[in-house]
């Protein structure tokens, strides 16, 4: 989701998280005057999102809004029964019966992907390009470079759909349009395979030619959106990637930023660390998490919004992008529905990296919100649907993500409560989205406030419990709270409002 706003700009005004205060307990007094920051737009999503394509935002989960998250979970699947089962053309038709000769058959196709799919794995970068031609081939080259980088477990291309006969109908050869799935699993970061959609065309001059494709791109949308096909990937975007490995990131991007990525590395690293070990000493047993995160760093804010095709609005600093398994296999039941992990991505141009004095702090503030949503999103029920209770509360999800932030730096989470609720108008209600505004922050700080609250009440292992629960089960929060709290929805809401009053 994306995460919240950066401190906005104005005397006193603050968006989220927040400037570390001009002097604090333990603190030396920053050199500058805090960096300038976005500003928060009306609206914005909830649930899974943000708002317009071409963004990512703060430390919120991911995908779009409210409404949206319901989208994404039932359509937001990979393999070729989805289109079937969501109405679309039956898989694959390369073959036609139109008069001619059939130059690509079904067999044709998949012997080409086979041999790419065998060629990235034994990294035999001529034997992958030899079909490739023109600028494809140049693209391609930089592609395979790239992925080689990245220690996969599963990295396969597999037929979503084919456009087009196959046939040389009119003498000039056959040309088809071939949507083709990456499905690919990152070591210790995605527990399902997850897949990014491309485009390739394919042109067979005769018999005797060998097929060529001569032309890649993401695939047109996959239901009427683009932000579904997960293109560009940073291996897309990237002539040459860097790469930063360490036992629990990899930490990538151009590799003109190759030396601020260095310094931000270590510090991604010590987040994540945290988070699985936080994770795996009091989070619930039988769960199916990621032991690794691989983290984006982008400070153009144009390539940074591409990133994925997912969907943001302008304030957010970072957002962790959920990736649908891709299952081949799908019925069309939303139970058999899943996610295989997340992706991360961040603004490195935002104050929270640009800080001159605070930068290793806040890198780490924002790594462990992205790496607590990366946690869990493989938990999360992807059944979707628009009724309120279908997907995981807002509140749950951001709450959840700020609680394990400043878990880790308690200062930091104090001044934030300082900040974005003292004096600040509250509702007592429970935050369904981010709101607009000055809203954000707040609501992002109140729901941290929530999860906080539960922790203390009945013990961290209670309120992580809690969390999984509504990931799993959005639609059963009354009987979620009395478990986790002894209390029903309406008796926490009003025990919670108390306690965030008792902090303003």
């Amino acid at each position: 989701m994306p995460y919240p706003p950066q401190a906005m700009p104005g005397p006193g005004h603050h968006g989220y998280p927040p400037q570390p205060p001009a002097t604090a307990p333990g603190w030396h007094p920053a050199p500058h005057p805090p960096y300038p920051q976005q500003h928060h737009p009306g609206g914005a999503g909830g649930g899974q999102g943000g708002g317009e394509q071409g963004g990512g935002s703060g430390l919120k989960k991911v995908v779009i809004g409210v409404v949206v998250l319901a989208v994404l979970a039932v359509l937001g699947i990979g393999g070729l029964a989805a289109y079937q089962a969501l109405g679309g053309d039956a898989l694959p038709t390369a073959a036609g019966g139109a008069q001619g000769e059939q130059l690509l058959s079904p067999d044709d196709i998949e012997e080409l992907l086979d041999g790419r799919s065998q060629a990235l794995k034994s990294g035999d970068e001529d034997t992958y390009l030899a079909p490739f031609a023109g600028d494809a081939k140049d693209t391609q080259k930089n592609l395979f470079e790239n992925l080689r980088k990245i220690p996969f477990t599963q990295a396969d291309y597999s037929v979503l759909k084919t456009t087009g006969t196959g046939t040389d109908e009119y003498g000039d050869g056959a040309t088809v349009a071939l949507d083709v799935a990456f499905v690919h699993k990152i070591q210790d970061v995605d527990v399902r395979p997850v897949s990014e959609w491309y485009r390739w065309i394919i042109k067979r001059e005769s018999k005797d030619a060998e097929p060529r494709i001569t032309r890649v791109g993401p695939a047109p949308g996959a239901y009427g959106a683009k932000s579904y096909v997960f293109y560009p990937a940073p291996w897309d975007l990237y002539e040459d990637m860097h790469v930063v490995k360490k036992a629990h990131t990899l930490t990538i991007s151009d590799k003109k930023y190759a030396a601020d990525t260095d310094r931000y590395a270590p510090y991604i690293e010590k987040a994540a660390k945290d988070d699985i070990e936080l994770w795996k000493s009091n989070g619930p047993e039988g769960t199916e998490t990621p032991t690794g995160f691989v983290t984006v760093l982008e400070p153009n804010r144009k390539t940074y919004s591409s990133l994925y095709g997912s969907r943001s609005v302008e304030w957010e600093a970072g957002q962790s992008v959920a990736m649908p398994t891709f299952d081949a296999g799908f019925g069309g039941d939303e139970k058999d529905l899943e996610y295989g992990g997340a992706r991360v991505k961040m603004d490195m141009s935002g104050s929270r990296f640009t800080n001159a004095t605070y930068w290793p702090k806040l890198v780490q503030e924002i790594s462990h919100h992205e790496f607590a949503h990366a946690i869990v999103q493989p938990l999360e029920a992807a059944s979707g649907g628009f009724a309120a209770d279908s997907s995981t509360r807002w509140w749950v999800v951001e709450g959840f993500a700020d609680y394990v932030a400043f878990r880790f730096d308690s200062e930091l989470g104090a001044w934030t409560v300082r900040n974005d609720v003292t004096g600040k108008e509250f509702s007592g209600e429970l935050p369904t989205d981010p709101g607009a505004g000055d809203e954000v922050s707040t609501n992002y700080t109140v729901s941290y406030l929530a999860i906080r609250f539960m922790a203390e009440k009945n013990g961290e292992a209670a309120a992580l419990r809690f969390v999984t629960d509504q990931y799993r089960h959005p639609g059963q929060l009354d009987r979620q709270l009395r478990t986790a709290t002894g209390m029903g929805e309406n008796e926490f809401q009003a025990a919670w409002a108390s306690y965030v009053r008792s902090h303003s």
